[in-house]
């Protein structure tokens, strides 16, 4: 194998809570609520229904394929030749994606924080810290982000307690006014975000029991509807929907609204802090994907010589991805989520179902 290293269950549910959540906890109350209103906190639980099934597929493939990753069993189930087409455009999938990442952070941390700094320096020393973090190995990048959850968890009950003299109930009235076809709309871009989940097709190998990535997934899958509908409540009651639908990060905005209030006036730089943290596991993990496959792809013994090379790819992807930050926030909402369900769902359910007809692996 190239990854010598073993994680656990809870290991495996921290890097995909964390995955998911780092980035979608700032984007998904506006997005969301300009299609569903006030009743965008339900798209959020809706979205968890096709999470829930990729963790099942998922699931499936790692029993049907033992000790495999996503990139090995491709050539399995399809063929050699059609398998490593397959192959590479999964790891064109990891680094468009990643690069999507990666300026998110760069955007909010210029936006926000940094002022003025040019978006390839700070995408540049994200990258390096990822770079140093992914040759140590997927043991190392695990080890580093246990903490990652009970902080954003920690930060959102922050959030809840002290926003709860601000929050209006009525914002959430009445319920399904329009129908539950805006809701539906609204679920369509978290969807792909659930989706993302895809990448522990990865790493399951690579679990001390493989055989739990399905449990591990599910629950990973209903924690990140919890957290994210916890998100998108508060914010619905603080702002009401039609404030939210007009920010560009209405989380980020809600606790700078508790910092002015002075409660805690350095809780801002600790959900800095956080989501820093997050992103930076969020962007090792597709970074990791893309080289391990890459790897495997190109039969070499380590991946640790494409580290670097695909890093400087990242950092120039990152730049060419979208032109400004406007448009990052509707390329997330509309153009990528079609592009993410071919990798995410439709991909895998193919694959599960050939290889039940050719009685592929092992049933």
């Amino acid at each position: 194998m190239l990854e010598q290293g073993k994680i656990s269950c809870a290991q495996a549910f921290y890097l995909l809570v964390n995955m998911v959540s780092s980035t979608a906890a700032l984007f998904l109350p506006a997005i969301v609520t300009r299609e569903a209103g006030r009743d965008a906190w339900l798209a959020p639980v809706l979205a968890t229904i096709p999470g829930i099934y990729l963790a099942l597929v998922i699931g499936a493939l790692g029993k049907r394929f033992p000790g495999q990753t996503l990139i090995q069993y491709l050539q399995s189930a399809l063929g050699t030749w059609p398998g490593r087409l397959a192959g590479v455009l999964y790891i064109f999938y990891f680094l468009h994606t990643n690069a999507i990442i990666i300026r998110e952070f760069g955007e909010l941390m210029v936006g926000l924080v940094l002022p003025g700094t040019p978006l390839p320096v700070m995408h540049g020393v994200m990258l390096l810290l990822c770079a140093w973090a992914i040759r140590g190995g997927l043991e190392v990048l695990a080890r580093t982000l246990e903490l990652t959850v009970p902080l954003i968890i920690f930060l959102y009950s922050t959030i809840i307690i002290l926003t709860a003299n601000q929050m209006n109930f009525y914002n959430l009235a009445p319920v399904l006014e329009n129908g539950i076809l805006p809701v539906i709309r609204g679920s369509l871009a978290p969807a792909g975000w659930w989706g993302e989940i895809i990448l522990l097709a990865m790493f399951l190998p690579y679990l001390t029991k493989p055989g739990e990535g399905r449990r591990c997934a599910i629950l990973a899958v209903v924690a990140i509807g919890l957290i994210l509908t916890y998100g998108a409540v508060a914010n619905i009651l603080v702002f009401g929907s039609a404030t939210v639908s007009r920010m560009t990060f209405p989380t980020f905005s809600l606790i700078r609204e508790i910092s002015l209030a002075g409660f805690l006036e350095r809780i801002e730089s600790l959900a800095v802090a956080i989501w820093v943290i997050g992103l930076f596991g969020k962007i090792a993990l597709f970074y990791y994907a893309a080289v391990l496959g890459a790897a495997q792809l190109a039969n070499l013994r380590t991946y640790r010589p494409l580290v670097l090379p695909v890093g400087v790819l990242l950092v120039a992807l990152s730049i060419l991805v979208v032109p400004s930050s406007v448009e990052l926030v509707a390329h997330i909402a509309k153009v990528w989520p079609p592009f993410a369900y071919v990798f995410e769902y439709l991909i895998p359910t193919v694959l599960l179902g050939l290889a039940a007809v050719k009685k592929t692996g092992s049933k």
